[in-house]
Parts: C-alpha cells; sequence; structure tokens
C-alpha cells in the first residue's frame, strides 16, 4: 500500500491529450470562492475523484484488451479505447480543481491492484463482466450521481467541470450494452447465472449512495432517490433483457 498520486509529463504527450480533448483551459480556473469548511469537505470530494476517474480508466482498459480477445467489433473496441482517454482527461480535470481547493486529501491504494480481476473463463465472458460491472452498472450510476451533483453545485468551475464529466458519463454507459448486443447469443445459460451474480453484487457495492445512511457521497435525499430509481431503469430492467437477473438487496 503506497500514497495514490499523479504524475504529469507534459511536452508532446500532453499536447496529444489536449488535442484529443481541448476544451480543458477554457473552463473558468480562478475563479473558486468558497468558505474554508466547504473547501474542505471538496478537496476530499475532489481528491476521491482524481482517482475513481484512474480507475475508471484502468477498467476500460481492461474491457478493450478483453474485446479485442473476443473478437468483438473493431469500432467497438475502439470506442472502449477512446474512453479510456475521457477518463484520463477527467483525472486531469479533477486534479486541477483539486489543486485550486488547497490539494489532495492523503489516498492510499496498491496501484498493482487497479486494474479490474474477472471470474469467468472464457474471453467473451470475461468481457461481458467488465463490461457490466464498469458500463452498465457503474456508469449507469455516475450519470444520476453527477446530474445531481451538477444541480447542487454553487461554483462555476465546478460547474463547468461537472457538465464535461456528465456529457462524457451517457455513451460510457451505453457501451456495455452495445456489447451485450453483439454478444447475447454467443454466452451460455451458465455464464449468464454467474453473470447475474456479478451484476447483483456490483450493484450491492453501490448501494450506500442511495441508503439513508451516510455516505460521504455528497447527495442529498433526492440525489439518493435519483440513484436508487436509475437502478431500475438503467441497470436491472435493460441487463434483464439479455437474460441477465439482478437481485438488488434489500436495505
Amino acid at each position: 500500500m503506497s500514497a495514490f498520486e499523479l504524475a504529469w509529463r507534459g511536452g508532446a504527450t500532453a499536447a496529444r491529450l489536449h488535442r484529443r480533448r481541448p476544451e480543458g483551459d477554457a473552463l473558468p480556473w480562478g475563479t473558486l470562492d468558497m468558505a474554508p469548511a466547504a473547501r474542505d469537505e471538496a478537496r476530499s470530494v475532489w481528491s476521491n475523484g482524481c482517482f475513481t476517474e484512474v480507475a475508471s480508466a484502468a477498467a476500460f482498459s481492461g474491457l478493450t484488451t478483453a474485446l479485442l480477445e473476443c473478437g468483438a467489433p473493431i469500432d467497438l473496441v475502439a470506442m472502449a479505447a477512446d474512453i479510456v482517454v475521457d477518463e484520463l482527461f477527467h483525472t486531469e480535470l479533477s486534479a486541477r480543481v483539486t489543486m485550486e481547493l488547497g490539494g489532495a486529501v492523503a489516498l492510499d491504494f496498491d496501484m498493482a491492484q487497479i486494474a479490474p480481476v474477472t471470474e469467468l473463463g472464457r474471453p467473451i465472458a470475461r468481457a461481458a463482466e467488465i463490461a457490466i460491472v464498469t458500463s452498465c452498472v457503474g456508469e449507469s450510476l455516475s450519470v444520476p450521481a453527477i446530474a445531481r451533483s451538477r444541480v447542487l453545485a454553487d461554483q462555476p468551475l465546478t460547474r463547468a467541470v461537472l457538465d464535461v464529466l456528465l456529457a462524457d458519463e451517457g455513451p460510457h454507459a451505453r457501451l456495455g450494452y452495445w456489447f451485450l448486443d453483439w454478444a447475447r447469443e454467443q454466452l451460455t445459460d451458465e455464464e449468464r447465472a454467474e453473470l447475474s451474480r456479478i451484476a447483483s453484487a456490483a450493484v450491492d457495492a453501490y448501494a450506500p449512495l442511495w441508503r439513508d445512511a451516510p455516505c460521504g457521497c455528497g447527495l442529498d435525499r433526492e440525489g439518493r432517490e435519483q440513484l436508487a430509481a436509475a437502478v431500475e431503469n438503467s441497470i436491472v430492467r435493460p441487463l434483464s433483457r439479455y437474460g441477465i437477473c439482478v437481485t438488488v438487496a434489500a436495505g
């Protein structure tokens, strides 16, 4: 376990990223005006956001490799790879916000463990596992969470950054379902049963975000209600069309 840190090389590599995502410098940097207590809370939220964006980049990178291994359509593979760039751009934006707030809060994580670990054996089943956990579940829940955070944001900079993140999250969430459109007939009944179990566990891991107990996520009651609705409308129902049955734990 070691401190989570970000590095920035600059030069040609930074220029390449900014050619792909040039909108970052146009955001209203230098405009944050927050009370000290609010600033400290925001530092924690945005520091954690840096980590989750890096973790998402790792997950979509793993999905890209899995899609190649199972012979998925090349445009689908290209989209997964392109999303990795999106997530790293989100990391940059989150890090810049964090620095304007006064610097990151310390986080400890073994970066050797950041890549997704799969349980299933066949390449197509492994790809389905990552797609469901990362895209169908994780990104589908990010959409309402970011949307509600955008409504609650009272700073021009945080609103602008959340606008960028929100615009990207919709396609990120749909990628998993587009993959399942292609893969559905190739998955066995046994694999669908295992994917149902894995998807249910993934949803349950996010449950503190919408349950009444404090989760530290900064969402109000309305935001938690919107997340709970998204579980049914954006995850449970869509996945059931592919024979993947998600069980949501009570509580």
